[in-house]
């Protein structure tokens, strides 16, 4: 499934992100080219370090971590949980565990460690 922008332009679902392996530092730019904020412009409302924002995007391997994430969510317009599903930290199974069992079903298993 494919999310029309206004503009015409198409752009792949969260899903789509994480479940082909695309690449996740394209969809965060795309998101950032949308909202019409660059790469620094981000790393300075998510208070974060320029040179380690743009070497996470643009160097590492991996994905920025969930803590920078959370910061950039707001800024990106999406949620914070749409942001891990796109970055492979959450998995639709994980979501469905979680609304199946409920909230208090993991605070319980955290506790007793199960």
């Amino acid at each position: 499934m494919r999310l029309a922008m206004p503009t015409g332009t198409v752009f792949p679902s969260l899903q789509e992100v994480g479940a082909q392996g695309r690449d996740f530092k394209d969809y965060l730019k795309e998101r950032c080219r949308q909202r019409g904020v660059s790469l620094h412009r981000l790393a300075l409302l998510c208070d974060l370090n320029q040179i380690y924002f743009y070497q996470s995007i643009n160097k590492n391997k991996e994905n920025p971590p969930p803590w920078v994430l959370r910061r950039a969510a707001p800024h990106l317009g999406v949620a914070y949980v749409d942001l891990l599903i796109a970055a492979g930290y959450l998995s639709e199974s994980d979501l469905h565990d979680w609304s199946e069992r409920g909230a208090a079903g993991y605070e319980r298993e955290e506790r007793t460690g199960d």
